[in-house]
Order: C-alpha cells, then structure tokens, then sequence
C-alpha cells in the first residue's frame, strides 16, 4: 500500500499505525480541533503526524503572528510527507518548492506582497490548482476572499515563550 507515495510494507500493520496516529492526535488535542504544544518538537511532531492526514491538492493556510510557530509546523509538515529538504522559510523568495516523486510542496509567505495581483503575477492560481502538490501559505490574508478549494486554515497562537495554540478552523 501507498501513503502519501511512501510505501506500507505490511497491510494489517496500517490498521495499527492509523489507530496508533488517531490516539496521538486525539490525546494531545484540547478540544476536537486544538492542540497546545509546550516547545518547537511538539510543534514538528504534531505537524509531521499532521500530513499523513492532508491530501495532495489540499492548501494549507498558516495564521498566525510572527513566532507563532508557522515556519516550524512547515518543517515537520513536510517531514510526514517524505521530504528530506532543509525546509527554510520563504519570507524573501516568498516561494519555496519542493519535489518528491512527481509531488510537490510549495511553501509560500505572502508577507511582503502588497496586492493579490502581485500573487496572481507569480503564478499563484497555478500553484493553489495543482492535484500533485500540497501548499502551504504563510500570511494568507492578502488571499483570503479567494475561492480556494480543498483549503484548510490553521491559526498559531503565541501563548508563552515555549507554548503554542495551534487551531484548526
């Protein structure tokens, strides 16, 4: 069986690790759709067990203040999907790509556009429409009343100096 392009070697152990990840997840949850992380490990691990529940064509966008923990859920995002990159953020390239067997990560930060044109420019709606990426999008706000399909938006929460609010909308 394949998982995100990654293969299962035994079929009855997919049982286990899909009730194993369910048990993760739901353990750390504080309600059905928040999980609070007390330091940047937790956020990766959350993240990496994350993606094997996010399909390719999905986008993802990341809310949040800076140091919130968008960069690092990236990091462990793409971890659960396979990648080995040194995932960076894309703050001055605004965009980073990512290929693994014919599938892509694009990892986005809209910070310094000033206009969705500015978006459309680089070939935004390209990137948002392809069925063999996964994208994720720092700073979505410039973004926000476009008709995405397959969207989920996650908001960072900066609750301390080591804990995080990580919330599913």
């Amino acid at each position: 069986m394949v998982l995100h392009g990654r293969l299962v070697w035994e079929s009855r152990t997919l049982p286990v690790f899909i009730f194993s990840l369910y048990l993760y997840i739901t353990s750390n949850m504080q309600s059905t759709k928040s999980f609070k992380s007390t330091s940047s490990e937790e956020t990766l691990n959350f993240a990496k067990n994350f993606a094997y529940l996010v399909a390719y064509g999905s986008v993802i966008l990341l809310r949040g203040d800076l140091g919130s923990g968008k960069t690092t859920f990236s990091k462990g995002f793409s971890k659960g999907l396979g990648f080995d990159d040194t995932i960076l953020s894309p703050t001055y390239p605004i965009l980073n790509e990512y290929l693994l067997n014919d599938q892509y990560l694009y990892h986005f930060d809209l910070y310094r556009l000033k206009s969705i044109g500015e978006f459309l420019e680089i070939g935004g709606l390209e990137y948002l429409s392809n069925h063999k990426a996964i994208t994720l999008i720092e700073w979505p706000e410039l973004i926000e009343n476009m008709d995405i399909s397959n969207k989920i938006e996650i908001q960072f929460e900066h609750l301390s100096e080591n804990e995080r609010l990580i919330t599913i909308l």
